[in-house]
């Protein structure tokens, strides 16, 4: 006899273990089926123990400049058995702390890949076990993985995803990171640092494409001056393993280049993991790209079956799948919450960092809005002098009629932190106005944001306007 729930979650990472956890604090009767690791992409390979080497290096570089304020330390290096402890050590910790946590809530922890038999029930498999589960209501948080391109697959030797190079298998002299997006430019920042000589190939015409424009051309700046090479417009046309090499043939605005790497990083995009789920019998529907498709109250084609996260596609972020998890969880237990956010922020951990939420310029351009621009650089603010982060900025886009502030980009260090208080302001729809008046810390970067509000309507004190 098949074990029943009031809720089943598929899924263990940071949206299905939330969901988990906050649906047994409604007092749901519930399970969380896991096929391979608790915490999933987040905790074991994506961001947290990329973040774990990026604080590394990062270290490594501000140590290297600090000569010139007067600190030297000469021959600086890395022990890379060491970073891989630590790295490794961090994602035990908090993956030991998921399993925790969904125990003290009550959670039946299954191990196994689930597929639907009806929309009531699972099978689940555990190599040759299997076992079936009832549920009044199912929740999909299966996540997503890298894609392969047909020009370049991954061999799990030389050509990894970032699954494959968060563990560090060597330092390559050489290395190509095929995609500039977030994890592209995250990793080559961490390879860079470690020593090797990286080229990043892009086929859109800017580093972080997705970015607002003038972020995206600061960072690309940032990554030549730390000494990548970068490829933009650019296409991987072929490529062949030789030995320990790889040959790859790259279509460039100005023609056809080759080059022989160590190592190559596969980054170019997701694809959500629907594979085994069974999903067409149940008549869960799915777009071309094959995400979930889910509504905002997370509630896909099938009433009684939600989808959150990367699967239901998106913003691929952690953050928002956590709390969509907790929307899913409250919609199954009859509170009336959605997942439409006004805000959801984004960050990238490369050196500068970069953080932002709502609309890039473009977007505005392409939505019609009639807008302003307010830009406060940090080489204006006293802590970012005093702490050699003069290249940073805050970007502040709003309406020119209403002044409501449709988007915030920040380019500097601890941009990530920094930006909660612009997300904070945009959901409870505030003005430009409204962020000059919030009072900064001084002196600390964030003044930096307080201004670029104040820049909107030419406030701005201490920049001429």
């Amino acid at each position: 006899m098949a074990d029943k729930y009031n809720l089943v979650v598929i899924g263990a990472g940071p949206g299905g273990y939330v969901a988990a956890i906050r649906a047994s604090q409604l007092g749901l009767k519930t399970a969380i089926v896991e096929r391979e690791y608790l915490g999933g992409v987040c905790l074991n390979w994506g961001c947290i123990p990329s973040k774990a080497l990026l604080y590394v290096t990062e270290l490594k570089r501000t140590i290297e400049h600090a000569g010139r304020l007067g600190l030297n330390a000469d021959n600086i290096k890395i022990d890379v058995e060491k970073l891989k402890k630590h790295k490794n050590d961090t994602i035990k910790r908090l993956t030991g702390g998921v399993k925790i946590l969904l125990e003290k809530a009550g959670v039946d922890i299954i191990n196994g890949a689930a597929s639907f038999i009806s929309k009531n029930e699972i099978e689940v498999r555990d190599g040759e076990t299997k076992s079936k589960i009832e549920s009044e209501n199912f929740i999909i948080a299966t996540g997503s993985s890298p894609f392969d391109l047909p020009t370049i697959r991954t061999n799990g030797k030389n050509i990894l995803t970032a699954r494959g190079v968060i563990d560090l298998p060597m330092v390559p002299e050489t290395m190509g990171v095929v995609g500039a997006g977030p994890i592209g430019t995250e990793m080559a920042t961490v390879y860079n640092t470690l020593g090797s000589k990286v080229t990043i190939i892009e086929l859109l015409d800017a580093v972080l494409p997705m970015l607002d424009s003038d972020v995206s051309s600061a960072s690309a700046r940032a990554l030549k001056k730390q000494g990548m090479e970068i490829l933009t417009s650019s296409k991987v046309t072929g490529s062949k393993v030789k030995g320990d090499k790889i040959e790859v043939e790259v279509e460039t605005p100005k023609g056809k280049k080759n080059y022989t790497f160590d190592m190559v990083l596969v980054a170019a995009g997701m694809k959500p993991n629907i594979e085994g789920l069974n999903l067409d019998k149940i008549g869960v529907k799915t777009d071309k790209r094959g995400f979930i498709e889910a509504d905002k109250h997370t509630r896909t084609s099938v009433a009684n079956i939600y989808a959150i996260g990367d699967v239901a596609g998106g913003i691929l972020l952690a953050h928002k799948a956590s709390h969509e998890g907790a929307v899913a969880a409250e919609v199954i237990s009859g509170l009336a919450h959605s997942a439409d956010w006004k805000s959801v922020p984004y960050a990238v951990f490369t050196d500068p960092e970069i953080a932002g939420v709502g609309l890039t310029e473009k977007e505005a351009k392409e939505a019609g809005k009639n807008y302003k621009v307010g830009k406060f650089p940090y080489r204006a603010i006293g802590k970012a002098i005093a702490t050699l982060a003069t290249d940073g900025f805050t970007k502040v886009i709003a309406d020119a009629d209403t002044d409501e502030i449709l988007g915030i980009h920040v380019f500097g260090p601890h941009a990530g932190d920094i930006i909660f208080a612009g997300t904070a302001i945009m959901e409870f729809d505030g003005t430009a106005e409204d962020l000059g008046h919030i009072m900064a810390v001084h002196p600390t970067l964030s003044e930096a944001m307080m201004e670029a509000g104040l820049s909107v309507g030419k406030k701005a004190i201490h920049i001429i306007n």
